[in-house]
């Protein structure tokens, strides 16, 4: 016992003696997610060396890293940086990225292919190099086993557009150190995000987890036949997407009366789908290729430049209103 009282505080002190010397991260993976923390991290002044698979998301990375800081200049949020291409490199092969102060892995959702970037990136980092998961559906706690240093390793789930919104979840697995998760959480400080650390594993963290828990209940309305998906989404959009950005559940039912909730809850909570299959919708959808919506033309790229533009536009909302009420 007395010897892990003394890890803890040896790590303890190499936390706060090294957490504001990372200047450099290690990126695996640069899908649209990818490209987003490329971004957020290059922003904030970052030195990024970055590997994919595929060699294309290089020049699609600086692309995205480009039209990002274009947009925020444009809105006079920042002045576009000078000479950034000189913090992002891209590498093409992870024997390359040895270099790495912290690692960030943020590949698809495949136990093996994660296993086996693990195990090439701890053969080139230092032993205390902190390294980082972006999964939200596999378990912490297993993506650290077979690891050499176990302890050093975190999930850090970023939100899409990750260069703007202010998310950030950083969950220990089961044998994570407290150094690891504090020094993702400085890290996220520093890239202007309002880190949340959970307490243990848990899959789906938080807000995938009541993102789904919604998801799940809007299939079933449709199926049910209560509503279509346009007159679902729009009941949602004006209202829960109207208190949403202010407020979580937990004040908003401050704010609104608990004993209401409390009384709708008792009759409404038997009625709430507990389906632990997936929806016959989704299976039809995904087996079809097919989305929810038919998008013609350039609809869909609309859709998204509107969504982007509206992330930029809630930042600054909340920016006016972080004094006033702690956002």
């Amino acid at each position: 016992m007395f010897a892990s009282v003394l890890l803890k505080i040896k790590k303890i002190k190499w936390m706060m003696n090294n957490k504001t010397e990372i200047n450099t991260i290690g990126l695996i993976g640069l899908g649209l997610m990818g490209q987003g923390i490329a971004s957020c991290l290059v922003r904030y002044g970052f030195n990024v060396v970055a590997y994919s698979r595929t060699a294309s998301r290089e020049q699609e990375t600086i692309a995205h890293i480009k039209g990002s800081f274009r947009k925020l200049a444009d809105r006079n949020i920042i002045t576009e940086p000078q000479g950034w291409e000189k913090r992002f490199r891209y590498v093409n092969s992870l024997e390359k990225m040895g270099d790495s102060q912290f690692v960030i892995e943020t590949v698809g959702e495949s136990l093996e292919l994660k296993k086996e970037i693990y195990k090439s990136i701890e053969s080139v980092v230092e032993n205390d190099v902190v390294i980082a998961t972006n999964t939200s559906g596999i378990p912490i706690s297993l993506l650290q086993k077979g690891l050499n240093n176990k302890e050093r390793f975190i999930g850090m789930h970023w939100a899409e557009p990750a260069e703007i919104t202010k998310y950030l979840e950083i969950s220990p697995g089961e044998v994570t150190a407290d150094y690891a998760t504090e020094v993702g959480r400085q890290i996220g400080i520093r890239c202007d995000k309002q880190p949340t650390v959970l307490n243990y594993d848990l899959p789906g963290l938080i807000s995938n987890r009541m993102m789904y828990a919604m998801m799940r209940e809007a299939i079933h309305l449709v199926e049910s036949g209560v509503a279509d998906i346009e007159t679902v989404d729009r009941s949602f959009r004006n209202d829960i997407g109207w208190w949403a950005t202010i407020c979580g559940p937990f004040r908003w039912m401050d704010l609104t009366g608990l004993p209401i909730y409390a009384k709708v809850m008792e009759g409404i909570f038997p009625e709430l789908s507990n389906n632990d299959s997936l929806p016959d919708l989704m299976k039809e959808k995904v087996s079809s290729g097919t989305k929810f919506y038919n998008y013609k033309g350039n609809e869909e790229e609309e859709w998204e430049d509107a969504w982007m533009d509206f992330a930029h536009d809630i930042s600054e909302i909340s920016k006016k209103y972080n004094d006033r009420v702690k956002l």
